[in-house]
């Protein structure tokens, strides 16, 4: 572990938390997840003060672990398992319907310094390709979101949903036709 921690920065401050209980690394840790797992839990309970909530009461409960945050293998996973189990939990109680939507993601189509018209074709476009991600099924929303937005592994997003690699694969490549399908009309 030790070989690792001097290669991954999240990892080091994750043990400045836990043992040495450094402030400045809880807050680094805070600023880096929290936009992240914000728009995870948007995602799930489709209420940006409720999301603001959940991520609170998440990052809150890591500097409560002391110690025990060592023992976690991988912070980013438990952390989007907290998130959604968190979130799920806070749906049950409100009894809202649970719908995943992407409706505060932003898409980026980013090609350089754009010209007036080009501009307004990115908009069109990210309207377009934001409402076919809106049309995916909610488990392909959410791998699509967790993998290709995110950028988490297969296996990060199996343990966060509580699925199969294959199921995951599945997901992502069902998403993927989709988009595929339905921005066709808008490539030729």
């Amino acid at each position: 572990m030790i070989v690792a921690l001097m290669n991954d920065p999240l990892l080091i401050l994750q043990e400045k938390v836990a043992l040495h209980r450094d402030e400045r690394a809880y807050k680094k840790l805070f600023l880096f997840y929290y936009p992240l797992l914000l728009r995870f839990s948007c995602g799930i309970v489709r209420k940006p003060e409720v999301a603001e909530e959940v991520v609170s009461d998440v990052m809150t409960r890591i500097w409560e672990k002391k110690a025990a945050l060592s023992l976690i293998d991988n912070l980013r996973v438990y952390l989007y398992t907290a998130t959604r189990n968190l979130s799920l939990k806070h749906l049950a109680k409100e009894k809202y319907g649970l719908v995943v939507e992407l409706e505060n993601v932003s898409v980026l189509c980013d090609i350089g310094i754009p010209s007036p018209a080009q501009i307004l074709i990115n908009q069109e476009w990210k309207q377009v390709l934001a409402n076919a991600i809106k049309k995916l099924p909610p488990k392909c929303q959410m791998v699509y979101k967790l993998i290709r937005e995110d950028g988490l592994s297969y296996s990060e997003v199996g343990q966060v949903m509580e699925i199969s690699v294959n199921t995951v694969d599945r997901h992502l490549n069902i998403a993927l036709h989709k988009l595929i399908d339905a921005l066709e009309p808008y490539v030729k």
